[in-house]
């Protein structure tokens, strides 16, 4: 009966957490086109495409979307790294960016964290000149494009 009582109450908590409508923050790049969008996985370990792949050119700036304090900045197997976590919690990251901010630092909304870098002969881009920005709760990823007010709503085909 314990057991009941407790599943109950954590799916009030996670019901209360996700009907919160999120921000809307600013873009990573002005006006970024979309390479490759989120693809959630079936299972919390399967295959999917856990955040956004956006296009930008040689040395502009990415832009934190949100304002944030830096939680890592460094290199992840053969790529470069930054992230943040955002006032309300939720931790934001940008591959292959070379970061000109340090961990413990706040930046704002619109600050520059970085450029689009390659550091390893090793890495593999899986598409060109773009970054890989992904979202993250305390429940796992989520689509980067909620926040940034692109997501484009469900429509049923007959």
């Amino acid at each position: 009966m314990m057991k009941i009582f407790t599943l109950l109450a954590l799916l009030v908590s996670i019901g209360e957490t996700a009907l919160s409508v999120p921000e809307i923050w600013a873009e990573p790049v002005p006006y970024f086109e979309v390479e490759r969008s989120f693809i959630a996985p079936v299972t919390a370990k399967g295959s999917g495409h856990r955040g956004l792949d956006f296009v930008v050119n040689d040395d502009q700036p990415i832009l934190a979307p949100v304002g944030g304090v830096v939680t890592f900045e460094g290199i992840v197997v053969d790529r470069s790294v930054v992230t943040f976590r955002t006032n309300a919690g939720l931790l934001v990251s940008f591959e292959q960016v070379c970061s000109v901010v340090s961990p413990g630092q706040h930046v704002s909304g619109s600050q520059p964290v970085g450029t689009r870098c390659t550091t390893h002969d090793s890495f593999s881009e899986h598409c060109q000149k773009c970054v890989h920005m992904s979202v993250r709760s305390e429940f796992g990823y989520l689509n980067p494009e909620l926040f940034l007010g692109t997501l484009e709503p469900s429509v049923l085909k007959l």
